[in-house]
């Protein structure tokens, strides 16, 4: 079973423990220190009688040297176990993370007050921490390879399981990320196509709302009733159909009215010409009598 990538905690506390490691080694003269010390004691022997005017410094004897060592390294060990405790350690490497993470928090997207993403968060929205990686515009903007920054450009040497691992992560993420986009453009030209067919469905004015669910009841058949296909008004002009009764209804409704209309007319016609002879009758009436008037004057 492949371990787990070390985090970047657990590096910085391993880096603090090498180091306080190597302070609490303990101390010991060099070589050419313990050398020095002991030449001068024999070049002291041998030249007392040509340097006699001469006062040098006594060497050290190597008991006084051993037990000031052991009292030196006895006081290094007990400031190591106060000062260096793992807690202590921990505390320290925890600190410095919160720095790392505060810091590019405020590189990324420090500056940036509003809600949702703009350009500049969105072309490095993957820095930030709890960056949503289902939005597909930040999980495009995710490098395909990572950059290991342990191994020199000069060495060529073959990535390490965690490099290819991201790798392969980072392959199926922008692959996700492609197919949600197709899906949700998909989703709305088929929302769309579903607005447009919406007056030709019976329960309309029941579901105005194009984007709820509708409720949907399935017959025994398998067919959907309601806003489905089913609901959709069928093709009236067809051979027997109800435009082709309505149409022969309308015939005879014609036929009749047309009868009723040359009747009329007919009846219009009499009374028009019983009218112009009453009225010729009337003006010949009238005539007489004015002849009457004028011979009785005279």
């Amino acid at each position: 079973m492949a371990t787990s990538p070390p985090t970047v905690l657990a590096l910085k506390q391993s880096f603090l423990t090498t180091q306080t490691r190597v302070l609490s080694q303990p101390l010991a003269p060099t070589r050419d220190w313990l050398s020095n010390n002991k030449n001068n004691n024999t070049d002291d022997n041998t030249d007392d009688n040509n340097n006699d005017s001469e006062k040098t410094a006594p060497p050290l004897p190597e008991k006084a040297i051993d037990d000031a060592l052991f009292k030196l390294n006895h006081r290094l060990q007990q400031h190591v176990k106060r000062a260096y405790a793992p807690q202590a350690t921990r505390h320290v490497a925890e600190q410095i993370d919160r720095l790392y993470w505060d810091a590019a928090e405020r590189a990324v997207g420090g500056g940036s007050g509003g809600e949702g993403w703009g350009e500049d968060e969105v072309e490095g929205g993957w820095l930030n921490v709890g960056a949503d990686l289902a939005n597909p515009q930040i999980a495009l903007t995710l490098p395909l390879e990572w950059e290991d920054h342990t191994t020199t450009t000069t060495t060529t040497t073959d990535p390490s399981p965690e490099t290819k691992h991201y790798a392969a992560l980072a392959t199926d993420l922008h692959a996700l990320a492609d197919r949600k986009t197709q899906a949700t453009a998909r989703v709305a030209r088929l929302r769309s196509l579903r607005t447009l067919l919406e007056p030709f469905s019976s329960s309309a004015s029941s579901n105005p709302n194009p984007d709820s669910n509708p409720d949907v009841t399935t017959s025994e058949g398998g067919q959907d009733e309601g806003n489905g296909l089913g609901s959709v008004q069928e093709n009236l002009v067809t051979r027997n159909g109800e435009v082709e009764a309505e149409l022969q209804r309308m015939r005879m409704l014609l036929a009749r009215v047309g009868g009723r209309v040359g009747l009329l007319q007919e009846q219009n016609a009499d009374q028009s010409r019983d009218e112009r002879g009453e009225k010729v009758g009337d003006v010949e009436g009238e005539e007489r009598r004015k002849v009457r008037a004028l011979l009785d004057g005279l």
